[in-house]
């Protein structure tokens, strides 16, 4: 699914005009790079994908193991764990949904989130986007120190959960979507969370926070959908 999601398409037309010399009309890498530049629909998801990355940047240049970095590694960073929490680092609620246990994480989530925001940005705008975001990966965060109590939590996932949560609670009991695209992203939402709580359980992933942020993500996104609307009307 990855790999379908980062392959660019074939395109005889494209074949072609490359062999004829001229230029392709399409640069996917270039549309990759115009879609970290926060703008439009897509400025909340492109402003959180640009502070995943630098982090992570951060992180690597530091020393931290690129793609199996160890618990030692991550809790200088913020790593989320109940020990640190209880003894008042609070603050690691919030900075774990921001850091990553290497690189292959680190593009799954953004891969998600990406995906999560083509369809929820828009309709909730920057504000309440980042809201959600925030919000459901901190109950993210606070299901996984309930649920792991030794283990060093990180990763967006939490969060982008809540938005797939949102996106399903919207779906469900609203009227956000038109009704003859609904089937198709209820499906899609279906896949990629199924998909990923199995894989959860096959290899040992957080899928605590995964369930918190889905299940508190569909709350906060329909409250905020909600109150959006009322505060529109009056």
């Amino acid at each position: 699914f990855l790999l379908v999601l980062i392959l660019p398409g074939y395109s005889e037309k494209e074949r072609k005009r490359f062999l004829s010399g001229k230029k392709p009309k399409q640069d996917d890498l270039k549309e990759t790079l115009q879609y970290l530049i926060p703008r439009g629909d897509h400025f909340a998801t492109s402003l959180l994908v640009d502070i995943n990355l630098l982090v992570f940047l951060l992180m690597v240049f530091s020393g931290v193991h690129i793609i199996y970095p160890n618990a030692a590694e991550l809790l200088p960073w913020g790593a989320n764990r109940r020990l640190e929490i209880t003894e008042g680092e609070w603050w690691r609620l919030l900075t774990s949904m921001f850091v990553h246990s290497g690189l292959l994480h680190l593009i799954m989530n953004l891969v998600g989130l990406g995906l999560a925001g083509i369809f929820l940005e828009p309709v909730l705008r920057r504000k309440n986007y980042l809201i959600l975001y925030i919000l459901s990966g901190i109950c993210g965060s606070l299901t996984s120190i309930w649920w792991h109590p030794h283990t060093a939590s990180v990763g967006a996932s939490g969060a982008i959960f809540g938005l797939f949560g949102a996106l399903l609670g919207l779906l469900l009991f609203t009227d956000t979507f038109p009704k003859g695209g609904n089937k198709g992203i209820l499906v899609f939402v279906g896949l990629y969370v199924g998909f990923n709580l199995l894989m959860g359980l096959l290899v040992g992933v957080d899928n605590a926070a995964h369930i918190g942020g889905l299940l508190s993500g569909a709350l906060i996104g329909i409250l905020l959908y909600r109150l959006d609307a009322t505060h529109g009307k009056s």
